[in-house]
């Protein structure tokens, strides 16, 4: 008996050396944390990945729009950098001024996860481009063929409803390079032209007055800027490029009355004869206004309203031959 209670003595005590063990290797392992993954799980192999670009309007540069080209998103936080903000796919915004703005795009997934993409935007207003030069035809007044008639100095600035065409002759150092406004007649220049709507221009024109006759009637030029709300209605300006495809007639200003209208004249200027027979250059500028289209009337004033030597316009040169040997306009930029 004695010898079988001392191995049963010695069996619990190997199984309590056991257990003492096997509590000693769990306890430490409880000084170690595991993260470990909630039941049925998986993981997230797409993650979305924000991203986008910026385009500028071409009409208002301050409005901008940004397309998402975002992947495995759901869900959009736009910040465009001003205080404003959006849920939308694709981000539009108007900033309020000037500067560099930090756009922020936050895209989600359906697990909650997020990406982030940030790009800064420098808005400063484009510099507005230069206005061309207008184009005008024959402006060096030399003899060349129009659409009826003989070879002018005057070709392609005849419009004979309000007005004698100016004729040919010789000045300034050359021959039938100059259009002359014959004394007594009611003589003129007119051709329209391509303008920029409020632009500003210069106007050059090289000019000679013939010595003062000391009559009752002395010669001064005029010169007149119209704008194009003043055409005849329904017409359209054609900006002709040859002498001989201008017409002569019934186009663009069909009377003198409209000529006159203070409301088309965008400007008026004259010139007194200079007591000086040499050519002058003389310097204008004008505004073209809400117009796309003007038109330039140069004419011979001074003389009787009625009579002279030409057609009866309501206008005359006066006693003094008026040549015109040049023009030129310019945009200023």
């Amino acid at each position: 008996m004695i010898n079988y209670i001392n191995k049963k003595k010695s069996i619990n005590t190997g199984v309590l050396f056991v257990s003492i063990f096997i509590l000693t290797i769990l306890t430490t392992a409880c000084d170690y944390e595991f993260d470990l993954p909630e039941a049925g799980s998986i993981a997230d192999e797409t993650p979305p990945v924000a991203n986008f670009t910026a385009s500028q309007s071409e009409t208002d540069f301050l409005k901008y729009t940004f397309s998402n080209l975002s992947t495995s998103a759901t869900t959009f936080a736009w910040d465009f950098g001003d205080g404003n903000s959006s849920a939308e796919l694709d981000g539009e915004n108007t900033y309020s001024a000037e500067g560099t703005y930090t756009v922020t795009l936050t895209a989600s997934d359906a697990l909650g996860v997020t990406s982030t993409f940030a790009e800064d935007i420098t808005i400063v207003e484009p510099q507005a481009p230069d206005v061309p030069d207008p184009v005008l035809v024959n402006t060096d007044f030399d003899k060349l063929p129009k659409s009826s008639g003989s070879d002018c100095s005057c070709s392609a600035w005849i419009n004979k409803s309000i007005g004698d065409q100016g004729e040919s002759s010789s000045g300034n150092g050359g021959s039938d390079n100059v259009v002359k406004l014959d004394n007594n007649e009611p003589d003129h220049l007119y051709q329209e032209f391509e303008v920029v709507p409020n632009a500003d221009y210069t106007i050059q024109i090289v000019t000679s007055f013939k010595s003062p006759e000391g009559g009752s009637f002395p010669s001064m030029l005029e010169l007149r800027v119209l704008g194009g709300v003043g055409y005849t209605s329904g017409y359209t300006p054609t900006y002709y490029t040859e002498t001989v495809d201008f017409p002569q007639d019934d186009f663009g200003y069909a009377s003198v009355s409209q000529v006159e209208d203070p409301a088309n004249n965008l400007l008026i200027e004259t010139q007194s004869n200079p007591n000086d027979d040499g050519y002058i250059t003389y310097t204008y500028t004008f505004n073209a206004g809400a117009n796309d289209s003007v038109a330039l009337f140069i004419r011979g004033i001074g003389g009787p309203a009625t009579g002279g030597g030409g057609g009866d316009f309501g206008y005359n040169s006066g006693d003094e031959e008026i040549r015109v040997d040049s023009l030129t306009i310019s945009a200023i930029n």
